[in-house]
């Protein structure tokens, strides 16, 4: 094939592939049934925690094992490995308080939203001891998958 008509040819692929797509899809950063969904699911999350427990805690990414979570200098990743390392935490620990002081949600797709929050609060151990308060900051990333908001990724990081 002679050079000039490979490259009309290379050229049209690529103006077709970054041409407008013809379907009209509308993108609502700010969709309230979305946040009002990952708001539902954060309340399970925070009464988990309240309690120690650590299904209620990860119920937030069930219905899969692609899960990474990151604290300190610690990365642990798979549902199940995440879930034994809660687990082993909240044996400790009888129960804890947090009050959300700032919250956004943030959709970056139809299907992909951020969650960043800072917070405080305290823990009590099994012996009855409780904690001065702790501020911490996390970001959960979700993914809508089959209509369902799943976390998929979660940071969290605490301040003294």
């Amino acid at each position: 094939m002679h050079i000039s008509a490979c490259t009309a040819i290379m050229t049209a692929v690529l103006l077709t592939a970054c041409a407008p797509s013809t379907t009209s899809t509308t993108f609502d950063p700010e969709d309230p049934a979305a946040i009002a969904e990952i708001e539902a699911i954060m309340e399970t999350t925070m009464a988990g925690s309240r309690d120690a427990d650590a299904g209620r805690v990860l119920a937030m990414a069930e219905g899969g094992s692609d899960l990474t979570f990151i604290t300190a200098d610690v990365m642990l990743t798979g549902l199940e490995t995440i879930r034994a390392a809660f687990e082993d935490t909240y044996a400790g620990v009888a129960s804890q308080t947090q009050t959300v002081l700032e919250r956004r949600i943030r959709l970056l797709s139809p299907d992909v939203a951020v969650l960043t929050a800072i917070s405080e609060g305290t823990y009590t151990d099994n012996a009855g001891w409780t904690s001065d308060p702790v501020g911490m900051g996390f970001t959960i990333v979700f993914v809508r998958e089959d209509g369902t908001w799943r976390a998929r990724h979660a940071h969290q990081s605490t301040a003294p």
